[in-house]
C-alpha cells in the first residue's frame, strides 16, 4: 500500500512539474516537433538518445513526450549542487559522476536500464561542443534489450538574449532503431560473426555511429 502511495505522489509531482515546465516553456520559446509520429505506442524498452547543448533539453523532451510518459533521466552528479535542479534531478534522474565514472556509476545506470519505463540518455554527457560520445549507453543498452529513440534539439538563441523571449527551438525525433541495425550501419551493411555475437565489437565507434544518425535528423 506504501508503495502505491509513494508512486502515485511521484507521478503526481511529475505531472505538476511538468505542467510549470510547460507554462514556462511557452514564454521562453517557441517550440516546433518534428517526428512526434515515431514515438512508439509501447515506450518501456525506449533509450531517449539526444543531443544536448542546454540545461532547457531535459524540460522540453519532458513536456514533448507528455504526461502520460513519465521519462526518467540519466543526469550529471553535479546539477545536484544546482539549488533550481537539485530536486527534480534528484527525484526523476538518476545522477552519475561523468568525470570519475566508476564502479557505483555503472552499477546505478545498470538497475535505471533494467527498470520498465522509457529514460533519457544524453551520450555526450555534457553541453559542450566538440565532446565524444560515451560508450556506456550502448553497452547497457545492449545488456537489457533497449532500443534507441534519436532525438535532436536545435536553438536559434537563448531565451535569455536580447530580444529575449520566445526563442525559436525545434526538436526532431527518428524512428527508434535497435542496436542490430546500428551494428549494420557501423559496417556500412555488412554483416559479421560479430555483428551477432556483440563479441570484440567497437562499443566506442558504435556511439558516434548512434551520434551521426543523431545529427543528421
Amino acid at each position: 500500500m506504501k508503495e502505491k502511495i509513494g508512486e502515485f505522489l511521484h507521478r503526481l509531482g511529475y505531472v505538476g512539474l511538468l505542467v510549470i515546465i510547460y507554462l514556462i516553456s511557452k514564454l521562453l520559446f517557441r517550440l516546433k516537433v518534428r517526428g512526434k509520429k515515431n514515438i512508439p505506442e509501447k515506450t518501456e524498452d525506449l533509450v531517449i538518445t539526444s543531443t544536448h547543448s542546454s540545461y532547457w533539453d531535459p524540460p522540453l523532451i519532458g513536456i514533448t513526450f507528455g504526461l502520460r510518459r513519465k521519462i526518467h533521466f540519466i543526469a550529471r552528479e553535479g546539477l545536484l549542487n544546482n539549488p533550481i535542479f537539485s530536486l527534480p534531478v534528484r527525484t526523476y534522474s538518476t545522477t552519475i559522476n561523468r568525470d570519475k565514472f566508476g564502479k557505483k556509476d555503472l552499477i546505478n545506470m545498470l538497475k535505471t536500464f533494467k527498470q520498465k519505463g522509457p529514460i533519457c540518455v544524453f551520450p555526450e554527457g555534457t553541453t559542450s561542443e566538440d565532446s565524444a560520445p560515451k560508450s556506456g549507453t550502448v553497452r547497457l543498452a545492449e545488456k537489457t534489450n533497449r532500443r534507441f529513440l534519436p532525438l535532436k534539439i536545435e536553438y536559434d538563441r537563448s531565451p535569455t538574449e536580447f530580444p529575449f523571449f520566445f526563442a525559436p527551438a525545434k526538436l526532431t525525433i527518428g524512428p527508434p532503431i535497435d542496436l542490430e541495425k546500428l551494428k549494420l550501419s557501423s559496417t556500412g551493411g555488412r554483416e559479421s560473426e560479430d555483428t551477432h555475437t556483440g563479441e570484440n565489437f567497437d562499443y566506442q565507434a558504435l556511439s558516434i555511429e548512434l551520434m551521426d544518425h543523431i545529427n543528421q535528423l
